[in-house]
């Protein structure tokens, strides 16, 4: 994490050791480990800082279902009703998320601004995910999910709070396109980031793109891939497609090494998915 540091996310990580240091909150949250089968008795550590690590450690081997598992008990507990329960569970949830949370916080402050500002944004807009996250409607790719929903918030309080006067910083000059305002650009930047974290590479390497008409196609495509609407291959192929300076489709197809006609077909299923789906993605937003 950065030497400057914000005092909100200074203030989350003195809260968790104290959180760590009750004993009850660790029973809590590991017996709902071991009721849900997340863990066993022999694994789970009493310790919840020892526990959350754990948890955290095995996700990262990628173990198929791991993270949806135990991310699903929290979110299951925060929607259930009991207020101590959920806020608990919430808050692991929260330290869980807050090293995404702060690489965002970094990626959005420009030259001139307060990062406490951006900080507020950032971190109150994670609560508000993790407590209304529609975990029995969206029970696979929570991680990715919950990252999903803090860009799709991020970015428009941001674009909302954002003064447009502020003279911006290289990191964020370099990834803007000429002649934009900073409030109008921080949703295509940030629409950029989400799209390489979801795999699609050919939409992030071009933010200039990523306005108006466009922009939401590949906003609609970023959510569909993390909620497995579309394979990455069907994705790519709908955001190569259809944006201007596009390849025709024999030149497309002897890329994917296909003939033209199966391109076509391809593209024609995944489009037809993509248009079921597309209402879901506008409650999501």
């Amino acid at each position: 994490m950065d030497a400057v540091q914000p005092t909100l996310v200074t203030r989350l990580n003195t809260e968790w050791e104290w959180l760590c240091a009750d004993r009850g909150s660790a029973d809590r949250v590991r017996s709902w480990m071991l009721g849900a089968g997340v863990l066993d008795a022999q694994q789970a550590p009493a310790d919840l800082g020892e526990l959350c690590a754990l948890l955290r450690k095995r996700a990262e081997r990628g173990e198929p279902g791991f993270i949806d598992a135990w991310m699903g008990v929290l979110l299951h507990r925060v929607s259930a009703g009991d207020r101590r329960d959920a806020e608990l569970a919430a808050r692991v949830l929260v330290q869980a998320m807050l090293p995404h949370a702060c690489r965002m916080i970094r990626g959005c402050v420009r030259s001139g601004e307060d990062i406490e500002d951006v900080a507020q944004v950032v971190i109150a807009s994670l609560w508000e995910v993790v407590r209304t996250f529609p975990i029995a409607r969206r029970p696979r790719k929570v991680a990715a999910g919950l990252r999903l929903d803090l860009w799709h918030r991020v970015s428009r309080e941001l674009k909302r709070e954002l003064a447009p006067s502020e003279q911006l910083d290289e990191t964020w000059a370099a990834a803007l396109p000429g002649g934009v305002e900073p409030e109008d650009a921080v949703e295509p930047v940030l629409l950029a980031r989400a799209a390489e974290e979801a795999g699609l590479q050919p939409a992030a390497s071009a933010v200039e793109e990523l306005e108006g008409a466009r922009g939401e196609m590949v906003a609609l495509l970023v959510w569909a891939l993390e909620c497995e609407v579309l394979t990455t291959e069907a994705a790519s192929g709908i955001c190569d497609h259809y944006r201007e300076g596009a390849p025709q489709d024999a030149a497309a197809a002897s890329a994917w090494g296909v003939s033209p006609v199966a391109l076509r077909r391809r593209r024609s299923r995944a489009v037809a998915r993509l248009r079921q789906a597309a209402p879901q993605w506008v409650e999501a937003a």
